[in-house]
């Protein structure tokens, strides 16, 4: 695959059945212009949306009713007379239409039907990527790809329920690999291999009619400390990767971050993703400040990635004027940029060992935010880290709160600090296990916890802060420095 764009829009369009005149006002000449307008190279266009309708004349699936046209092939056909790509949108674990004929294939998680809300209430309902559901979503690919000259596929919605969905299907699996459905752990592991097995017949698909096709499966994005779990397994299934975060809706100013600089380390290329919306997804009315999207824009050129900005069509076919004229004056100024960011690689100066396990998509990130905090304030380059990194490719590595430090990992962290590296280890990570062969490598032990409420240190004033006994809000660990007798 060619180089990913530099401005790239993510056009949704979620529809429901019952709206009437879907694309009843579409364009294709003015829809390409007004991109080409706003310096944009590439749209995602939508084949499929959460709802289960299709915007062109399938014969897998079902065409929205109140849709008259072929909308994929008007936007595909007109983009690339602008010289703009074109990657097509398929969702994959949300589609209503289909949980609405086959409830049967729909995930079903411990704690019942994964989900299912309570009646007329706004909500997506989960298929099972073990189900013939796959089946469906296979034919839907087969058929876009070969009927249409895409640049791409963006599957959204990849993932099966935490620990695992025991569905029928899962079940029966499960117990032809000997697994316990009981047993979290044989869940998470088989839910995994469930969601790599659709992502590799899918991305199969896909390349056996468009070899030079970029592909990402939206919702595998974790952190994980280990390969088994994580993101590396499954990166031969996917031409790059997309960190979707709107700041200003519930990813917060520090998921782009965090989440870049653990991207930047698999070594593949990647994008980041806002929006042109103040909040969420399909916020029709609002805006974003100018100031806004430049900062969430200009982050991720500073982190090596490319740019894409969210939309959502409306359902009447136009897209909104004064939201590209904000995109425009955004990416006009991204376009200017671009030769001093093209194939620019990381600084590979701090690096952060990720503690979380990528099983759960819900993983108490804590320690790994606040490291990532530390060293944005601080100006410093680093990357989060996983297992299989290089540790020898950054001068000082942190191994932050809680991250599970064996004896494979202290060994790898011996050779790393008798080739000169640094390290700072912290909190439960550190010494609150006990671990002499980790005790020798750092110079001190663990000496226990106080036994008393509120804890204080006392800092050597040559690091700057004030001579005083500062109180440690979050609590505190008793260390011995090795060869003393007292304990700090």
């Amino acid at each position: 695959m060619a180089e990913l764009p530099f401005r790239q829009i993510h056009l949704d369009f979620h529809t429901s059945p019952l709206i009437p005149d879907v694309a009843a006002d579409f364009d294709a000449g003015r829809f390409a212009s007004t991109l080409k307008a706003a310096h944009v190279n590439s749209v995602t266009v939508f084949a499929k949306g959460h709802h289960g309708m299709s915007y062109y004349p399938t014969n897998v699936g079902v065409v929205h009713p109140s849709l008259k046209r072929d909308l994929l092939g008007e936007m595909i056909e007109a983009c690339h007379a602008q010289g703009i790509r074109t990657p097509v949108y398929i969702t994959v674990v949300w589609d209503e239409h289909a949980a609405h004929l086959h409830p049967e294939w729909l995930q079903v998680s411990t704690a019942g039907i994964a989900g299912v809300q309570p009646p007329f209430t706004a909500g997506w309902k989960y298929l099972c990527m073990n189900s013939p559901y796959l089946d469906y979503v296979a034919a839907q690919t087969r058929e876009v790809v070969s009927r249409y000259p895409v640049d791409g596929v963006f599957f959204d919605i990849v993932f099966q329920v935490t620990p695992g969905c025991i569905c029928k299907y899962c079940l029966d699996g499960m117990a032809d690999a000997g697994l316990d459905p009981q047993n979290d752990a044989d869940l998470r592991h088989y839910s995994t291999d469930v969601a790599r097995r659709a992502m590799r017949g899918l991305s199969a698909i896909v390349w056996e009619h468009r070899p030079e096709a970029g592909i990402f499966f939206n919702g595998r994005v974790r952190l994980a400390g280990d390969a088994e779990s994580g993101l590396r397994e499954e990166l031969p299934f996917m031409t790059h990767i997309e960190v979707e975060s709107l700041p200003s809706g519930q990813w917060g100013y520090l998921h782009y971050p965090m989440y870049s600089r653990y991207v930047q380390s698999l070594g593949v290329e990647f994008l980041g993703m806002t929006a042109r919306f103040h909040k969420s997804w399909a916020d029709f009315g609002g805006l974003k400040n100018r100031a806004a999207l430049e900062y969430e824009v200009f982050s991720m050129l500073a982190t090596g990635g490319k740019c894409s900005i969210g939309d959502q069509l409306h359902p009447r076919g136009v897209l909104e004027p004064a939201a590209y004229d904000l995109v425009g004056s955004v990416y006009g100024s991204v376009e200017a940029k671009e030769p001093w960011c093209r194939r620019a690689d990381p600084v590979k100066e701090v690096g952060v060992l990720v503690g979380v396990e990528g099983w759960d998509r819900g993983a108490d990130t804590t320690p790994e935010e606040g490291a990532t905090l530390m060293l944005l304030q601080a100006q410093r380059q680093f990357q989060l880290i996983d297992r299989e990194s290089e540790f020898g490719e950054h001068g000082c590595l942190i191994v932050p709160d809680r991250a599970e430090v064996d004896g494979e990992l202290i060994a790898k962290l011996e050779k790393y600090v008798a080739a000169g590296g640094s390290l700072i280890v912290s909190g439960g990570s550190g010494l609150s296990g006990g671990r002499p062969d980790l005790e020798r490598l750092l110079g001190a032990s663990y000496a226990g916890e106080p036994d008393y409420t509120t804890h204080y240190i006392h800092a050597d004033p040559a690091l700057g802060l004030p001579d005083m006994e500062h109180v440690m809000y979050e609590g505190a660990t008793l260390v011995r420095p090795q060869g003393e007798g007292k304990a700090l």
